[in-house]
């Protein structure tokens, strides 16, 4: 006699484990999950005819477990949240990704990344305004940046007065430093005296999870970029908070402000903040500036610290954090 397991319908036997062998939830798994539903479809060899009733709630009881797993699939599937339109930020169409910008026809703004841009990873950019200068000279521009997934907004670039100097052939090029610290879509909104002038959606790949290496500054080594920026530490270890030295290298104007570092775990979209304060130029180690902190990381793993100054990411470093010991 077979047992009770043996019996179930073949659907509900599938579910059992996940639906997510791909990185996303496809309309060919969906279409197995609903015709097995409808067709009442069970095990050969059992003849128990279903009542009408028994298969409707069959039918809705996958229809509650789709929606569940469809659920768990988009938390855990950044590729799935990209596909998904979020409620309030627009629709599908809207995240398309695009380089050009067009009001009735015609190109009027245009965005070119540099080089093998990456999240976490300053590459700059140019955005060509295809008006001429002397119809915007005198103007401000703003432009900010949107992530679809989790909502984060950035200033990509501070407002700024359009000056003549932004002339190139008939139109007007203004760049910025083009620093994410997400990977997916992002928009970015360009404004020229407070007014929408267009927008550009730029898909943005995630960088390498490689261990930044150490390297030596005065009489100590350090974990980060050389010649940017890096820090000394003890062990990382989850949820064990230690203080943390800092060193920068730049100009004097990039050294000073609001300094926020906050961390991205492998996998997930999940900003974290981690430490924010003032910073100044101060000399030390071999390096133009340098600060103590104090952070803390939440749970075990490869984790990206990522250091702004007034907005704009400075600059960032792939750690290792072990396990608290039990």
């Amino acid at each position: 006699m077979k047992t009770e397991q043996e019996l179930q319908p073949d659907w509900i036997q599938e579910l059992a484990s996940s639906p997510f062998n791909e990185p996303m939830f496809t309309e060919k798994m969906k279409s197995s999950v609903l015709n097995n539903a409808a067709n009442g479809s069970v095990k050969k060899g059992r003849k128990k005819r279903r009542s009408p009733t028994r298969l409707l709630i069959t039918t809705a009881s996958a229809f509650i477990i789709l929606l569940i797993a469809a659920i768990w699939g988009w938390r855990e599937s950044p590729a799935l949240q990209r596909m998904i339109p979020i409620q309030g930020w627009g629709n599908s169409a809207d995240w398309a990704p695009r380089n050009v910008y067009m009001e009735n026809g015609v190109d009027k703004l245009q965005g070119v990344q540099g080089g093998d841009f990456a999240a976490g990873s300053p590459a700059g950019a140019w955005w060509n305004l295809l008006t001429p200068v002397q119809e915007l000279e005198g103007k401000t521009i703003r432009i900010s940046a949107l992530h679809r997934d989790t909502g984060t907004t950035l200033e990509e670039l501070a407002e700024t007065k359009i000056t003549s100097d932004m002339a190139y052939n008939d139109f007007t090029r203004v760049s910025s430093r083009f620093a994410l610290p997400l990977s997916g879509l992002w928009r970015f909104d360009v404004m020229v005296d407070q007014e929408k002038y267009g927008d550009i959606v730029v898909d943005v790949p995630d960088s390498g999870w490689e261990l930044s290496p150490s390297f030596r500054s005065g009489n100590y080594a350090m974990t980060g970029v050389e010649g940017r920026l890096g820090f000394i530490h003890p062990p990382l270890v989850a949820n064990k908070p230690n203080k943390y030295m800092w060193h920068f290298w730049g100009r004097d104007e990039e050294l000073k402000g609001d300094l926020l570092i906050t961390a991205v775990k492998k996998g997930t979209t999940e900003l974290v903040d981690v430490f924010k304060t003032r910073i100044s130029p101060y000399p030390h180690n071999g390096a133009d500036a340098a600060i103590p902190t104090s952070m803390s990381l939440p749970s075990p793993g490869l984790w990206r610290i990522m250091v702004s100054i007034n907005g704009q990411l400075f600059g960032s470093v792939i750690v290792e954090v072990d396990k608290p010991q039990d």
